[in-house]
């Protein structure tokens, strides 16, 4: 098996740290994962291969759209003899694909707690579409629920949401179940 959970949480502390530094966390990722690639094909050692599963793992657990970088993924895979769908991979089915609206934000949500939240539900849904709508790039955070964990200053919730703006993509994360969600804005007249 491909996957290697140390390894692969490894790679995801060390660009969450760079994160806090304003670089680009996908580009880096995409241009190792190419230069894991392009070492395999000089050397033939597949250990290169290895690690580039590893930093496509930890691209998508990232929260980062597969289709970005899908053509280099495919390169790496196809070295392996494997495909995207032979991996198991935690991307597949995970991201669909939501237009903005209140009434899609609010489905993603779901139920809200009407006592332990981190705002009322019309203000988060109202948070959320005015984050992305502004661009106002970042990662936020939206719960309801008793708190489960808490560590350094972060919390988990029973409901924990993050919401990633970036330049080019909005991505929703339910972090209870695991899955993603593209979030597309309304095309611009």
């Amino acid at each position: 098996m491909l996957y290697n959970t140390v390894e692969i949480a490894a790679i995801k502390l060390a660009l969450q740290n760079m994160e806090h530094q304003e670089q680009k966390c996908k580009t880096v990722l995409l241009g190792s994962i190419r230069w894991l690639r392009e070492t395999y094909e000089r050397t033939r050692d597949e250990v290169f291969l290895k690690k580039a599963v590893w930093h496509i793992y930890a691209y998508l657990e990232m929260g980062f759209l597969y289709e970005y970088g899908k053509e280099e993924f495919t390169y790496v895979l196809s070295y392996l003899h494997t495909s995207a769908d032979e991996m198991n991979p935690p991307w597949k089915n995970h991201y669909k694909k939501i237009r903005v609206s209140k009434v899609q934000i609010c489905k993603l949500l779901g139920s809200w707690n009407p006592k332990l939240h981190c705002m009322k539900i019309g203000d988060a849904v109202n948070d959320i579409i005015e984050k992305i709508n502004s661009g106002k790039v970042g990662e936020y955070t939206y719960h309801c629920g008793k708190q489960i964990q808490e560590e350094r200053g972060e919390g988990l919730w029973e409901h924990t949401f993050r919401l990633y703006v970036r330049e080019d993509e909005n991505v929703f994360y339910d972090v209870r179940n695991n899955l993603y969600y593209e979030l597309e804005t309304p095309a611009k007249s």
